[in-house]
C-alpha cells in the first residue's frame, strides 16, 4: 500500500517533470539570462522575510544587533572623519567592509535597505558560483547548485533576519575561487587582497594564489599585487590611526579585547567571545582549550595545506575548501553566518549526490540549534545537551574535510538519469527553503 495517496503521488510526479523541463529550458539560456534569473530567484526567496519584517516594523529590532555599529562606521566616513579613530564605537574590522555599507546610508538607511543589501550579496555570490560550477558540471547542475546557495537558511537567515554582513565576504571568496580555477592568477590576487581588506578570512586562502602557478615570476607578481592592495588600503590608517588600527588585528588574531577611553566596546568573556564554536561548549563542560593553542594548531594545519598545494599533493579546489573547513574545526570563534563560506566550497563537492546536498541544508538547521544555545534561547539550558549538538556539527565538518582529502576532484555526473535525480532533489531543497523563509515572514506578521 503506497505511503501517500495516488493523487498526491501524481502531483509530485507532475511537479518533478515540470522541474526537469524548466532546467532543460534554462540551461539553453545565455549567461546574462541565467544571472538575471538568479537575481529574481534570490529576491523571491528573500521576499517573505523582507515583507514580514517590514510589516512587523519592530522599533527595537536593531537592539543587540550590529547594524548600529555598521551605521556608525559608514557615517564616520561620509562625515569626512577617520575610520578607527573617530567612530563612536571601536572598529574591529578591516577598512573595506565599512565602505561597502555606505550605499545603504545613501539609499535611506532603513532596516529594509540593510536586509536587501545583504541579500543582494547572496545573489552576487550565487552568480559567481554558477560560473564556478559551469566550469566543471552540466549546466543544469550549475544552475541548481547556485540556487541552493542563495536559498539556504545559512544565507537567508543571516542576511535578512540577523542583519549580518557575512554575505559580503563570501562574495569575495567566490570571486577568488573563480579566478583560481580559471588560472587568472593576478585577478585572484586582486580578489584576495580586496577580500582580506573586507574581512580577514580570505587571507587564509590567499597563499594558494602564489602556490599554484608554475612560474616563480607569476608567483612573485601575485604576492606583490596582493600585498600592494592591502598596504594601499591600510596605509592611511597605519599613519593616522596606528594604535586604533592595530587593535582590530590583535582582536582578530589573538582575541585581545580592545580598550579605549573615548570609544565604546562591548567586552566578552573568553568563553562568550567564542560564539557558537565547538570549543566554546567544550570549555563550558569539560576543558577550556586556550585560544592561542587552538590558533597555533590552526596556523600549522593551514601552512600544511598551503604546502600541499605548492607540491601538487592537493589540487587548488581541495586546498581552498580545506582552508575554509579548518576554520570550523580548529578556529576558536564561530558565528552562524560563517557557515556560508563552507556552503560555498562544499556545493561543488556535493552536487553529484542528492544526499550530500540534503545534508548541507539539514546542517543549517542543526547549526541554528547550536546558535540558539549560544544565545540562551534553546529549548534546554543543559550544557551537556549544547555540547552534544555542537559535537555533531563539529564532526560533520571533520567528515567533509576527510572526504575532500580523499576525493580532491569534483565528481561529475555523466548519465542523464543521475543528473535528473539531483535536479529533482535540488528543487525540493529550494521548496523547503522557501517554506522556511515564508514561515518566518508569516510569523512576523501574525505574532
Amino acid at each position: 500500500m503506497p505511503i501517500l495517496p495516488t493523487r498526491v503521488m501524481s502531483l509530485i510526479e507532475t511537479f518533478n517533470q515540470k522541474i526537469i523541463a524548466f532546467f532543460e529550458r534554462k540551461s539553453k539560456s545565455s549567461n546574462k539570462s541565467i544571472v538575471l534569473f538568479l537575481f529574481l530567484f534570490t529576491a523571491t526567496i528573500s521576499a517573505p522575510m523582507l515583507i514580514g519584517y517590514q510589516i512587523d516594523n519592530d522599533l527595537n529590532r536593531s537592539e543587540n544587533k550590529d547594524v548600529d555599529i555598521f551605521r556608525d562606521r559608514a557615517q564616520t566616513i561620509l562625515d569626512g572623519e577617520l575610520l578607527y579613530r573617530d567612530t563612536e564605537k571601536i572598529t574591529v574590522t578591516p577598512p573595506l567592509i565599512n565602505y561597502l555599507f555606505i550605499p545603504v546610508l545613501l539609499l535611506g538607511d532603513s532596516l529594509l535597505m540593510w536586509m536587501a543589501w545583504f541579500a543582494f550579496f547572496l545573489f552576487l555570490t550565487s552568480a559567481v558560483l554558477f560560473f564556478v560550477l559551469d566550469s566543471y558540471f552540466d549546466r543544469r547542475l550549475a544552475i541548481a547548485g547556485s540556487m541552493i546557495y542563495s536559498a539556504s537558511p545559512f544565507g537567508q537567515f543571516t542576511s535578512v533576519a540577523m542583519l549580518q554582513d557575512d554575505s559580503i565576504i563570501v562574495f569575495f571568496l567566490a570571486l577568488s575561487l573563480l579566478f583560481l580555477i580559471r588560472k587568472r592568477w593576478y585577478l585572484a590576487a586582486s580578489a584576495f587582497g580586496l577580500g582580506t581588506m573586507t574581512k580577514l578570512f580570505p587571507a587564509i586562502c590567499a597563499p594558494l594564489a602564489a602556490a599554484t602557478p608554475e612560474k616563480w615570476k607569476t608567483r612573485i607578481g601575485v604576492i606583490a599585487i596582493g600585498l600592494s592592495i592591502g598596504l594601499a588600503i591600510s596605509l592611511p590608517f597605519l599613519i593616522l590611526a596606528y594604535s586604533e588600527f592595530m587593535q582590530f588585528l590583535e582582536f582578530y588574531l589573538f582575541g585581545t579585547q580592545p580598550v579605549s577611553t573615548s570609544q565604546s566596546f562591548t567586552t566578552f568573556s573568553q568563553i562568550e567571545q567564542r560564539g557558537m564554536s565547538f570549543w566554546r561548549y567544550l570549555g563550558e563542560t569539560i576543558i577550556f582549550v586556550p585560544s592561542k593553542l587552538l590558533h597555533a594548531i590552526f596556523v600549522l594545519i593551514l601552512v600544511t595545506t598551503w604546502y600541499g598545494a605548492l607540491t601538487k599533493r592537493l589540487n587548488v579546489n581541495a586546498a581552498f575548501t580545506l582552508c575554509i573547513l579548518w576554520i570550523f574545526i580548529f578556529y576558536s570563534k564561530i558565528h552562524f553566518g560563517y557557515h556560508m563560506m563552507a556552503l560555498l566550497v562544499l556545493i561543488p563537492y556535493a552536487i553529484h549526490d542528492s544526499r550530500k546536498l540534503w545534508s548541507l541544508v539539514a546542517v543549517s538547521f542543526l547549526a541554528r540549534i547550536v546558535h540558539l544555545a549560544w544565545r540562551d534561547s534553546l529549548f534546554t539550558d543543559n550544557d551537556w545537551a549544547h555540547l552534544l549538538f555542537a559535537s555533531i556539527l563539529w564532526f560533520y565538518w571533520i567528515y567533509w574535510a576527510r572526504f575532500v582529502i580523499k576525493n580532491q576532484e569534483y565528481r561529475r555526473l555523466e548519465d542523464n538519469t543521475s543528473i535528473k535525480r539531483v535536479l529533482i532533489a535540488s528543487s525540493w531543497i529550494v521548496v523547503l527553503c522557501l517554506a522556511y523563509t515564508t514561515q518566518i515572514g508569516i510569523s512576523k506578521v501574525l505574532f
